[in-house]
């Protein structure tokens, strides 16, 4: 995180909050990705600064999602980062980011 562009570091501080906003979610720092977990892993969030975004999986069942080709795809089966089914999601910008909150206020509820 420290060799990242300041810009997708200001983004990660933005969707931290959001992701901590939900109460009883906690951050745990593993060596590839950081979880946001209550007892069970709710979301994982990967930087990739060369690519200057964030991916995050979120545990959301791909079939009640709206996928959007380059923003969300469903990533069932394949048992990323403690997440065995979900949503993985791009986030590139506050727009994005934006569009994310309604799928990371369903993980979270």
């Amino acid at each position: 995180m420290d060799e990242s562009p300041s810009d997708l570091q200001d983004l990660y501080a933005d969707l931290d909050e959001v992701l901590l906003s939900h109460g009883d979610v906690q951050k745990e720092t593993q060596l590839h990705y950081i979880a946001y977990r209550r007892i069970k892993n709710v979301a994982t969030v990967r930087v990739q600064p060369r690519n200057r975004m964030l991916v995050v999986n979120l545990k959301l069942d791909p079939d009640v999602v709206e996928l959007e080709e380059g923003f969300s795809r469903d990533v069932r089966g394949l048992g990323w980062l403690g997440i065995k089914d979900g949503v993985e999601v791009r986030i590139r910008s506050r727009k994005n980011l934006a569009r994310a909150r309604d799928l990371i206020g369903r993980v979270a509820a």
